[in-house]
């Protein structure tokens, strides 16, 4: 039986925390998968770097030409920049719900939830990925941030969208929630994706689509060589992106994945030439 084409929902904070999973939707795009990215915040006030190293300057070396561009220009910037790395990946479905960042908090924004809860019941998607609502960069948090809001968002709109309020709307269950890997300790990872050297590409060219977070070709690859890479070498391979599981998968079968039967078959030289390819 063919296996049924997947519709997998992102729900991310800012315009560039998708790009963490990129790959990966880019590997199901091209397998015929329908992706649909949507960033809750205009990120105005994430990564403005240019804006704050001015500020860091005394008063009376200061450039206004930097510290006067309005907010709604960089995120502007921001959102053209999000939609040219997305388009790398084949991904064209891009929501931008605009909520105000650092901080966005739950209890000034709860119309957030409602939003997601629609998308939701729009994309009736099979897969969702999103910000972990417990942990923010491998650490447990004790205070809320942009991510873990965005998070909780998304959480309570995947259960309203089980049980919508209107009782004319016909409910939404999601099969399987993951969060993305770098906001949790590699030991902490359930399973990664491997990326080919084409995927390794496409995410370095995604990385300098960023230029208002200072970004270039040069800082794009070297931050993807170590981001990408030591996920991938904690599973014998060069570039991978990692996941933790929300639940226990129900399964007909052991997962046993090829690649880790054929790393098990290969010598240590063959392992060293394959990793230095």
């Amino acid at each position: 039986m063919a296996q049924q084409q997947l519709r997998i929902l992102t729900i991310s904070a800012h315009p560039h925390d998708w790009t963490w999973f990129a790959g990966t939707l880019g590997i199901h795009v091209e397998m015929g998968d329908q992706a649909t990215v949507c960033i809750v915040t205009h990120g105005g006030r994430t990564h403005r770097e240019a804006y704050l190293d001015e500020l860091r300057k005394p008063e009376a070396e200061r450039n206004p030409e930097v510290l006067n561009v309005p907010i709604e220009k960089y995120t502007e910037q921001k959102e053209e920049e999000m939609r040219r790395a997305a388009a790398i990946f084949g991904v064209t479905d891009v929501r931008m719900l605009g909520y105000p960042d650092k901080p966005f908090l739950l209890q000034e924004h709860p119309q957030a939830i409602e939003d997601l809860t629609e998308l939701i019941l729009d994309v009736q998607p099979h897969v969702l990925i999103t910000e972990c609502p417990f942990t923010d960069t491998a650490r447990k948090m004790a205070h809320r941030t942009d991510h873990t809001e965005v998070g909780r968002a998304a959480m309570e709109a995947k259960e309203r969208a089980q049980r919508p309020r209107d009782s004319l709307v016909s409910p939404h269950r999601i099969a399987v929630t993951f969060w993305p890997g770098d906001q949790f300790s590699h030991d902490e990872l359930d399973f990664v994706v491997e990326l080919s050297d084409k995927w390794f590409e496409k995410r370095v060219e995604a990385e300098a689509c960023y230029e208002s977070q200072g970004h270039d070709e040069s800082w794009s690859r070297r931050r993807m060589i170590v981001d990408l890479g030591k996920v991938g070498w904690a599973v014998k391979t060069n570039y991978a992106e990692g996941y933790v599981r929300e639940h226990p998968e129900l399964l007909t079968s052991l997962p046993v994945p090829q690649p880790m039967i054929e790393q098990a078959a290969e010598g240590s030289m063959e392992r060293i030439r394959r990793l230095s390819q």
